[in-house]
């Protein structure tokens, strides 16, 4: 019984330290008027570049602890285009957690937001971002 217990524990422990990967998403959405790249991440890092064409096309992988956990999708809110990544509540506990990379290319008419709450966005050539300001109690920050 006590060997059974032991075997399992570890069982368990070996899946949790095995890599594993979520299905990496790679979309393109065609845009002809200005609009904003709205970013809803959880956690990562991304890239911001722009680009000649008119689309923005997204390249989206997770890998690590937890990444079979996370869900990414891009969707059209009007003329905005929203990035977005979740993870499985139960994930929320390991600090060290997947690892989120995401490219975006955009055009120069394209503005980009973060709406993520612990990710990095990098960017590249003239990519203006914004931050939207959050309401706290009776201040903005």
């Amino acid at each position: 019984m006590r060997r059974t217990l032991l075997l399992l524990i570890l069982s368990v422990l070996l899946a949790l330290a095995l890599p594993a990967g979520a299905e990496d998403l790679t979309k393109t959405l065609p845009v002809s008027r200005p609009g904003r790249l709205r970013i809803e991440l959880d956690r990562g890092s991304i890239d911001v570049l722009t680009h000649a064409e008119a689309s923005v096309h997204v390249q989206a992988e997770a890998r690590g602890l937890g990444a079979s956990s996370v869900a990414f999708e891009v969707v059209r809110d009007g003329d905005d285009v929203v990035l977005r990544a979740r993870t499985e509540e139960w994930i929320e506990w390991l600090s060290a957690g997947p690892r989120l990379s995401v490219l975006v290319s955009i055009p120069p008419f394209f503005e980009v937001v973060n709406e993520s709450r612990h990710a990095l966005i990098t960017r590249r050539d003239a990519v203006e971002l914004s931050y939207p300001t959050r309401a706290v109690g009776n201040r903005t920050r």
